[in-house]
């Protein structure tokens, strides 16, 4: 079954996971790498969660909730720059600190590159990965993505300019 294994499943955003999000966009923590950087009230990620939803073969940006199979929120999966004539879209993951180093991560990957290739017809995932984030260059390099390129000053952060690395999956 795509999108689920024995331990977890990749599923649409419920309007009963507004804390996890609520908490989750409001770390600032989180902002540098994000496509968020302001704080996030309730009302404005209420509404985005009643938007109806879209079609993957429609999509541009998919946001997914990575949950246990008792319902339990580990984290979320962002596909991005959903590309279907080049058959091709970006991944980010964020696994929330508790779920971290129990390979909740890896799991969602595989989940979605097997959804991407079997369900969907996507020849290619990619990833843009912070420089100092080497959890992410160690998971994205374990599911057997390879880095195609570096991306100079592409993250602005607090510190400065911080560079990034591109990795692929060939599905």
């Amino acid at each position: 079954m795509f999108l689920q294994n024995n331990t977890l499943q990749l599923r649409a955003i419920e309007p009963s996971d507004i804390d996890f999000l609520y908490r989750i966009e409001n770390d600032a923590s989180n902002w540098e790498t994000g496509s968020v950087h302001l704080p996030l009230s309730r009302a404005t990620l209420l509404a985005y969660l009643q938007q109806p939803p879209v079609d993957v073969f429609m999509a541009s940006d998919l946001k997914w909730m990575i949950t246990l199979l008792d319902g339990t929120s580990v984290g979320m999966i962002d596909i991005n720059n959903i590309d279907h004539f080049h058959q091709r879209a970006e991944v980010g993951i964020f696994i929330d600190a508790p779920f971290r180093k129990q390979m909740y991560a890896a799991q969602a990957l595989s989940l979605l590159a097997d959804y991407a290739k079997n369900y969907v017809g996507w020849h290619q995932l990619t990833a843009v990965v912070a420089q100092k984030n080497t959890a992410s260059h160690r998971l994205f390099q374990k599911m057997g993505y390879v880095q195609s390129g570096v991306l100079k000053d592409y993250f602005k952060t607090i510190e400065g300019f911080e560079d990034a690395t591109i990795y692929q999956l060939v599905l």
